[in-house]
């Protein structure tokens, strides 16, 4: 009888642990920009009457994240990495498609997403600047609503791995990067969230600094904390994550592990970074190919006045003036 309870215990928890936290279906997020103009009475006249252009960060993104897994988010500049992560958080609204972190909508219930989540984004702080760094710790551990032994638990567990017992006296203002980059990451842990987002945490930072965060989010990857993380260091995804998705112009291009990423090259890369580059120059190749195709029917058919494909054999004479 005890067996089968704990084979069902078991199986519950392997459910539990293949059921997704994170699912994104179609996700869609268009900004609208307000122009400027470029004369002084062209910002004149929007000034009284603005005009808009749309801006799509985001088109039709999909996928899904499992409990424990840990995910690099790869892309160039622009490419829609902080907007996705804004999205999960809850920060922004979707234009269209549907986004939900552990069963709920995060822009629709902020609050009881912000209870599940941490989120770290590059330089900015949560440290209050000019308090000892122990202040900011006993602040979120209220704004958590953590009891006391809990509280204490964490933070020295937290303190203890990432070395930063020495600093608990220090305003924050007197850190440097690295101290402080570590304090940061310390707070975004402390309330034991499910899912973790890193927007670039180690931008920056010396090779040594770095080093200790890539082991302190490992120790979390075995503790099985979701990790999401957007790096343009790819060392930094390479250690820490198993699967990668690369997004480009706001849509995906892959998505899988590392292993399967580098097969699509014969495996011959070794590492995760020259694999990225090679991915991008050849999807950048693939671009330019099929806009020149573009460019040259849309010429051949308006030298042959007709909607025929280049390479016909109308009006020869004609499609050779045009494509010169």
């Amino acid at each position: 009888m005890v067996t089968q309870v704990s084979s069902m215990a078991l199986g519950d928890k392997q459910q539990l642990e293949a059921d997704p936290i994170i699912v994104v279906e179609e996700l869609t997020k268009i900004f609208r920009v307000r122009l400027d103009g470029d004369g002084f009475r062209e910002r004149v006249k929007l000034f009284f009457k603005p005009e808009y252009r749309a801006v799509t960060a985001l088109d039709s993104v999909s996928f899904t994240v499992r409990r424990g897994e840990s995910v690099g988010y790869i892309g160039l500049n622009g490419a829609g990495k902080s907007t996705t992560i804004k999205l999960l958080c809850g920060v922004l609204v979707p234009t269209s498609g549907r986004v939900t972190v552990a069963g709920i909508e995060p822009h629709r219930h902020r609050k009881l997403n912000a209870r599940r989540i941490g989120l770290m984004m590059g330089q900015r702080t949560q440290l209050l600047w000019d308090l000892p760094v122990k202040e900011s710790f006993t602040l979120l551990g209220k704004i958590y609503d953590l009891d006391p032994q809990t509280y204490r638990a964490n933070r020295d567990r937290l303190v203890e791995a990432l070395g930063i017992g020495s600093l608990m006296e220090t305003p924050a203002r007197m850190l440097s990067l690295g101290q402080r980059t570590r304090c940061d990451l310390a707070l975004t842990f402390l309330h034991d969230p499910a899912v973790v987002y890193l927007d670039e945490p180690t931008i920056g930072l010396d090779v040594f600094a770095r080093e200790r965060i890539r082991e302190f989010l490992l120790a979390e990857k075995a503790r099985e904390v979701t990790i999401f993380m957007a790096s343009h260091d790819l060392d930094d995804l390479e250690m820490v994550t198993d699967r990668v998705l690369l997004i480009h112009q706001g849509r995906i291009l892959f998505d899988g592990t590392q292993g399967e990423l580098k097969a699509m090259f014969g495996g011959q890369l070794g590492s995760l970074e020259d694999t990225v580059k090679r991915f991008y120059r050849e999807e950048a190749l693939a671009q330019e190919e099929a806009q020149g195709d573009a460019h040259k029917k849309a010429r051949c058919d308006e030298a042959r006045g007709c909607e025929k494909t280049p390479g016909c054999e109308e009006a020869p004479e004609r499609r050779e003036e045009a494509l010169r």
